[in-house]
């Protein structure tokens, strides 16, 4: 249930960011008459929305762009949206850039993941924990139960020959067993 909900999360953070955080607008400018390239995550899909110079801005003559990023060159000046919005704008001159939409996505996502993740590991602390004391409780038991058993057959007082035979972690709470077991104490399992 909990994993459902963490990979639930981290698909709305995902469609957000990859989706928003990659369209966008900006303004490249070739006030010199030289070539310059502006960087942008173009995703192959750039419109020129509003001319700004004099000069021409012909796509393939003065502008044009790549993967990367939008160059101009020969005086062009313009704003250009990019991304899969880039089809969407017109050139009515507005610069419908999402940075704001892209913020409040990243932070509701960031909100959303941190609460699911922040409640799965509540939800598996708790279940670990319990566990843990759980086997602690098991391995003393068996100590308990061995240590008898050497005991009542007159085997030597030697939890070290069962080391072998259990997990490190609990190794105080098997020894602890088998020394009650074996000198005949009552059950004091961990706490």
């Amino acid at each position: 249930m909990i994993i459902s909900r963490v990979v639930s999360a981290l698909l709305i953070v995902l469609l957000t960011t990859f989706t928003m955080a990659q369209t966008g607008g900006l303004t490249c400018s070739s006030d010199d008459g030289d070539y310059h390239y502006c960087r942008a995550d173009t995703q192959n899909q750039v419109q020129l929305v509003r001319q700004i110079s004099g000069s021409r801005c012909e796509q393939g003559y003065s502008w044009g762009f790549d993967p990367r990023g939008i160059w101009v060159d020969r005086g062009c000046r313009a704003q250009f949206s990019y991304g899969p919005v880039a089809n969407t704008h017109t050139s009515s001159g507005n610069n419908n850039s999402n940075t704001g939409a892209v913020i409040a996505g990243g932070i509701l996502g960031a909100l959303i993941l941190g609460s699911a993740v922040a409640a799965a590991n509540n939800n598996s602390n708790n279940n670990d924990d319990s566990q843990y004391d759980h086997d602690r409780v098991n391995y003393y038991n068996d100590g308990y139960r061995i240590g008898r058993q050497d005991a009542d057959n007159g085997r030597p007082n030697y939890p070290l020959y069962w080391s072998g035979r259990r997990p490190t972690k609990y190794s105080n709470d098997f020894d602890a067993g088998y020394v009650d077991g074996y000198n005949g104490f009552g059950r004091h399992p961990p706490r």
